[in-house]
């Protein structure tokens, strides 16, 4: 191949690289911006409906009482955000393991991942899922969870 050709060939992979990088990064940006406006639609229905969701009264009648469950769904809704945070690097691990020592240390949050925290387990789909349970259980136990809850370390795995 003569050197015009090549020349020529490199600037149009080198063009395309670019382009493709610019797409991704733009791409990878609106989901960031995505993610944060929906953490502020959470935190907008929560303060406004607390007792929107009675899921987790129906699901854990044993453990949940009918004023638990607005602070609970709370707690879920930061789980997820947190895991879908992760997931698109939006967090890293090291963010992810202060916010969930700091979660922790609320009575509401450690009931609300010994509530879910097996079925989670269960449900993970992928590496940054793996890590976001690890991480969190890891805040769980540093912080006595399992001791707090131990008939819920043999119950049948559910998550919401």
């Amino acid at each position: 191949m003569n050197r015009p050709v090549l020349a020529l060939a490199t600037t149009i992979a080198l063009a395309s690289a670019v382009h493709i990088a610019q797409r991704h990064l733009q791409h990878r940006q609106s989901l960031e911006l995505a993610v944060h406006q929906a953490h502020g639609r959470m935190l907008e229905v929560a303060t406004t409906h607390p007792d929107l969701d009675p899921i987790w009264v129906r699901n854990h009648p044993d453990h949940v009482k009918d004023d638990e469950s607005g602070p609970l769904l709370m707690c879920q809704w930061w789980l997820e955000f947190w895991r879908t945070g992760l997931n698109l690097r939006v967090f890293t691990p090291a963010i992810l393991r202060q916010n969930a020592r700091n979660f922790m240390q609320d009575p509401t949050a450690l009931k609300a991942w010994a509530l879910t925290r097996h079925g989670r387990a269960l449900q993970s789909r992928g590496r940054w899922d793996r890590l976001h349970v690890a991480l969190l259980d890891a805040a769980f136990e540093e912080a006595g969870g399992p001791a707090q809850y131990p008939e819920l370390e043999l119950a049948p795995a559910s998550a919401l």
